[in-house]
């Protein structure tokens, strides 16, 4: 688990706090990779909905 406390380090901190909450009401691996993947999902879609209107 230490790479995936080395990973939060560097995100979004709302993933960040997400992925402190699942730690402490002992969600298992699973789910926290699962919330993950759609929080990062979302995160990179909000960054192209920005970029795309940066270029306008």
């Amino acid at each position: 688990m230490k790479n995936e406390e080395e990973k939060n380090k560097s995100k979004n901190p709302v993933i960040s706090k997400c992925m402190n909450h699942l730690e402490i009401i002992g969600a298992d691996d699973k789910t926290r990779q699962i919330v993950y993947m759609y929080m990062k999902t979302l995160e990179n879609e909000l960054s192209r909905v920005k970029e795309k209107e940066l270029d306008h």
